[in-house]
């Protein structure tokens, strides 16, 4: 084997995909602690984007012809697909079909043979702020002089 065969055979090695990843944003918590499940808001469809990695944890192309499928252990809680994000890349397809679920398990596998990628998801309900309410029990009372004007 000459030195050209050797890298050659050693970057095919290095550079080739061994595992699937998911492309997930870190969603922490109050104190900034990275959250341990997937929370999906019961009222959104999330696209999370497939990638491949090599066995260094680098990013590689995703291999030629390779197929995507997507099962959740939960499917009458949470819909999944295989479609693409907003680039045509490969990715995940997350539809609640309940109102709150926790500790669903979704996994990815492909048919090249690539290590599958597994998502701990929970079904959440949609906690955004929409109105505004005065706390009238927990009021403070601070005394103060009589006010002169006897009112309308």
């Amino acid at each position: 084997m000459t030195l050209q065969q050797l890298v050659e055979f050693l970057y095919r090695f290095y550079h080739k995909p061994v595992v699937i990843g998911l492309e997930l944003p870190m969603r922490r918590t109050k104190k900034g602690n990275p959250m341990p499940n997937y929370e999906l808001p019961n009222d959104e469809i999330d696209t999370i984007t497939i990638k491949t990695q090599n066995a260094a944890g680098a990013t590689e192309p995703v291999p030629t012809g390779d197929v995507f499928s997507v099962t959740s252990d939960k499917p009458a809680s949470l819909g999944t697909a295989v479609g693409t994000d907003k680039g045509g890349n490969p990715a995940i397809v997350l539809t609640p079909l309940v109102q709150v679920s926790p500790g669903i398990i979704v996994t990815v596998s492909d048919t090249a043979g690539l290590k599958v990628a597994t998502l701990v998801v929970d079904i959440v309900q949609d906690v955004t702020p929409t109105n505004i309410v005065l706390d009238t029990a927990d009021a403070t009372h601070v005394s103060q002089p009589v006010p002169m004007n006897p009112g309308p």
